[in-house]
């Protein structure tokens, strides 16, 4: 879930880019405008000398009426692969500028999630929240461990395809009220607003407690390692609260006897 950016937030690494890149689209736009219309206008007159030299090549043909057309159609060809180069590397810098800055602002590159820098945003707007209604929240920190050794055994495609179905469950268990981010790695935090941490296991039932990936031919299942804690109303930093769940015990799962779970 996306939520609007608090306009309080200082995070200076994260707006200071932001506002350089807009600044640069909007100088860009006027820009390239213009030169559309040079463009338009080199087009007509190259077409001009070209249809030129062509009706003298025709109406007097000779070798140097031929040679002429001949070197002139060429030199349109250059300049227009030349203009065809320039505007692909343009639009290359430009995608890749846009991808570090979500990278480094608040948008992660996988599915599109908040990242970590938003979510400390939220957590900064929520805990003053529950310290005046006194209602606390419970963070959940969510994560595929054996993701390392997963790519390993299985190879990158089948641990990214993992990231992402990991991103899908999620999102399917994750209710609009909460809020939902990737901390980077195969780590990603549910903030569940205006619930205890015992009301918090309610959201892990949701959860089958691994996310199945096929490798063409048969399906595995990859653990889910949980950890949790709720805010106690008396850590001021939001660095910390999130710190606290990181660094918090792993849930132990029971599991339903008979079930035969089948690790990648």
């Amino acid at each position: 879930m996306k939520r609007p950016l608090p306009a309080d937030i200082d995070l200076r690494m994260a707006t200071k880019p932001v506002d350089a890149f807009d600044q640069e689209l909007a100088n860009e736009q006027p820009q390239g405008r213009n030169r559309l219309l040079l463009r338009a206008v080199s087009l007509v007159l190259w077409g001009a000398v070209l249809a030129l030299v062509f009706t003298n090549a025709l109406v007097r043909p000779s070798l140097v009426s031929v040679a002429t057309a001949a070197a002139f159609l060429l030199l349109f060809a250059i300049v227009n692969a030349q203009f065809l180069l320039l505007r692909w590397t343009t639009s290359r810098r430009f995608r890749h500028l846009d991808a570090k800055i979500k990278g480094a602002g608040y948008i992660s590159e996988l599915g599109g999630l908040p990242n970590r820098n938003y979510l400390l945003a939220e957590l900064r707007r929520e805990m003053p929240r529950a310290r005046t209604e006194n209602t606390p929240f419970t963070l959940l920190v969510l994560s595929l461990d054996t993701l390392d050794e997963v790519r390993e055994r299985r190879g990158a495609d089948f641990a990214d395809r993992a990231l992402h179905q990991m991103v899908e469950v999620l999102r399917r268990a994750t209710r609009n009220s909460d809020f939902l981010a990737h901390l980077g790695g195969a780590r990603f935090c549910v903030m569940l607003v205006e619930c205890s941490g015992n009301d918090a296991f309610l959201y892990l039932k949701r959860l089958s407690g691994t996310v199945a990936v096929s490798d063409g031919r048969h399906m595995y299942d990859v653990p889910i390692t949980a950890r949790l804690a709720q805010y106690d109303m008396e850590s001021l930093y939001a660095t910390d609260v999130l710190a606290e769940a990181e660094e918090a015990r792993p849930l132990q799962r029971k599991l339903p006897q008979g079930l035969d779970v089948r690790v990648a």
